[in-house]
């Protein structure tokens, strides 16, 4: 608890770069403000809505220096009378809702009669609502206000509070009985007891919930339960272990003897397709629309994608060897989906592409037997003459052996292609299907 700062007021004029001169609009909610001294008239003149709610102000004083103030939030404090603005010409709404103004201080309000310009009074949840001629008293005590506690006053209601308003004013003056505190044990001077005595004040209701009295020292002894909770919960959270960011910061070099595993760390729903033409491999994530593209890393090899989203790690093998240079990476202008085009090295036909099973020893159609190669051979010039065709999931090539002229009729759908590596990617190893007429490459 403390008074009003020149620190608490820089820390919220962040909205007018910190200048409290020219500052119009203020918020100091929850602060736990217990008085309201005159930095706030000095360093802020010109404000015109001030906003102080759930704090514990028992008084409203030096607001004489705020004569611009239009609008004017008190509402959850300890306030206990209506005082203190006179001087505040241009008010013209006032919050005063669930404050401890009672029976015996509903006279007060009367004072708010020089302030000409007020339109709008709010007094719910005050103990002086329980007296029944409350609404009378303050219609006809202020001839300018228009609206009480969020209601309209009518013309016959201002009438008929007049003619009640000496009656009123009686029963308010005959009853005198010191029945609330004094001001220092109402505030301050009883805070150290209710604290302690907090406990004889709570009782449970038949569904086990805490009910407490509605007055001064519950509320002050609520905020220094609270108070207490936030720094217990501010030390755990300091004393707590820092945990390392999960984020990956770039790509990780790739092992040249570890397998690479497929890792989906933001388990995205991906496709990973054909394109209809065949021509290409196609990567769908369906990114986030408003994801920044800078959020997004991309990287393509052979055999080989991966994607960084934020962080999170989306890596892939592909079934077929690709053209990492040509590759391109789009989004999406509607859907924000990221798509990879990457075009295939080798372009086969359905009926001509390898097996999907290793082969490991592939027989040619001269008898002799060849091993699988450890790892892909590019650049090999095929020509239809010595082209070898087998079929999708044999076995063995010997079951196979077709003659020359048959493979230069199925080789005719193939004109288009020149370099091609013929390649089975089922257990990271190529089988190469020599021809033993063909003279070895230099």
């Amino acid at each position: 608890m403390g008074g009003i700062t020149h620190d608490m007021l820089k820390r919220r004029a962040e909205h007018n770069e910190g200048i409290l001169h020219t500052l119009e609009e203020l918020v100091l909610q929850e602060e736990g403000i217990d008085k309201i001294d005159n930095v706030l008239g000095t360093l802020c003149p010109n404000l015109r809505i001030l906003y102080m709610p759930n704090n514990l102000i028992p008084k409203i004083e030096n607001f004489h220096r705020l004569k611009e103030i239009r609008y004017l939030n008190l509402a959850i404090n300890n306030i206990v009378k209506v005082e203190g603005l006179q001087h505040c010409e241009f008010l013209e709404k006032l919050d005063l809702t669930l404050n401890f103004v009672e029976e015996k201080e509903l006279m007060s309000v009367s004072s708010l009669r020089k302030n000409i310009h007020l339109r709008d009074l709010y007094l719910t949840g005050n103990p002086c609502q329980d007296f029944s001629g409350y609404r009378k008293f303050v219609v006809a005590s202020l001839p300018f206000l228009q609206r009480l506690d969020a209601c309209d006053i009518k013309p016959s209601e201002r009438i008929a509070a007049k003619q009640d308003i000496s009656q009123i004013i009686e029963e308010l003056s005959s009853d005198k009985d010191n029945t609330l505190l004094s001001k220092e044990e109402s505030t301050h001077g009883s805070f150290s007891s209710s604290v302690e005595n907090i406990g004889e004040q709570i009782h449970r209701n038949e569904k086990g919930q805490v009910i407490r009295e509605y007055s001064l020292a519950t509320r002050l002894a609520e905020h220094a339960e609270l108070s207490n909770l936030r720094e217990q919960e501010k030390t755990n959270k300091d004393q707590k272990p820092h945990k390392p960011s999960q984020r990956r910061k770039g790509f990780d070099p790739l092992p040249d003897v570890e397998p690479i595993y497929q890792k989906n760390e933001g388990s995205w729903n991906f496709k990973l397709h054909e394109s209809e033409c065949r021509k290409k491999i196609l990567l769908d994530v369906p990114v986030g629309r408003f994801l920044d593209s800078s959020l997004i890393e991309v990287d393509v090899h052979p055999l080989l994608v991966r994607v960084l989203i934020k962080g999170k790690l989306l890596q892939l093998r592909l079934p077929e060897e690709v053209k990492s240079d040509a590759s391109t990476a789009e989004r999406s202008t509607t859907t924000g989906h990221l798509v990879v085009s990457m075009p295939k090295v080798a372009i086969l036909s359905h009926a001509l592409r390898p097996s999907s099973k290793l082969l490991p020893k592939s027989k040619s159609h001269t008898g002799t037997y060849v091993k699988a190669q450890p790892s892909r051979i590019e650049g090999i010039s095929l020509h239809k003459s010595n082209l070898l065709l087998l079929k999708p999931g044999s076995e063995h090539a010997s079951d196979q052996t077709l003659t020359r002229s048959s493979i230069t009729e199925k080789a005719k759908a193939v004109d288009t292609f020149s370099e091609k590596t013929c390649y089975t990617q089922g257990d990271h190893s190529s089988t190469i299907h020599g021809d033993g007429d063909v003279p070895p490459l230099e």
